[in-house]
């Protein structure tokens, strides 16, 4: 996944934070280029179905863990307390199956998601692992009560009706740790951790 350097237009990571453009910190997991590949098409066979749709860029596709809040410029202590969290930590490898096509968050503007309704057993513990290693290093809930993984296609107009689709399975390779920048184009990568073969 193309990721903007820490040391992009903003200038230094943790310089003078820009008023007005938030900055949302989050844990992800981001499909591989050639998973990437696959959900293009996935989305390019949909878009007969919502020609209203505003279509996400496959660099951006990511299935979000753990949100870990929204400030005006960067937060050093937030950044380095979660890259605390993954300190020793060696998770095992992951199967989602993403089975279901949901429109989730806001109803104004739902995202179309590919999503797992039902995750597997090892990945609700890869979740919950995560989440007890945020809160030991300080983060606070709400982390999230339950786990949907899901991975926005496009965002639609209200009261969308999803249709069927064929399941597919994505194998994350690692965690990242990412940075939305309020504006720009692509994420940043704070940080990444393979997961253990």
């Amino acid at each position: 996944m193309p990721a903007t350097p820490a040391s992009s237009q903003q200038g230094d990571l943790f310089g003078g934070p820009q008023p007005g453009r938030l900055h949302r910190l989050f844990f992800a997991l981001v499909p591989s280029p050639g998973e990437c590949e696959a959900l293009r098409h996935r989305a390019e066979d949909l878009k007969a179905d919502y020609p209203q749709a505003r279509w996400v860029r496959p660099e951006r596709y990511h299935l979000t863990l753990h949100f870990l809040g929204e400030s005006e410029g960067p937060r050093e202590h937030l950044v380095a307390s979660a890259r605390d969290a993954m300190r020793d930590w060696q998770p095992e490898p992951l199967g989602i199956t993403l089975d279901h096509l949901l429109c989730l968050g806001n109803p104004k503007n739902p995202a179309l998601t590919l999503a797992a309704l039902h995750p597997s057993p090892p990945v609700v513990a890869f979740w919950r692992g995560l989440q007890q290693r945020l809160l030991r290093v300080g983060f606070r809930q709400p982390l999230g009560r339950s786990f949907v993984p899901h991975l926005t296609l496009a965002y639609v107009p209200p009261r969308t009706a999803p249709v069927d689709v064929t399941p597919v399975v994505l194998h994350p390779q690692a965690v990242h740790l990412l940075q939305g920048i309020e504006g720009e184009p692509d994420y940043q990568c704070l940080g990444e951790w393979s997961l253990a073969d």
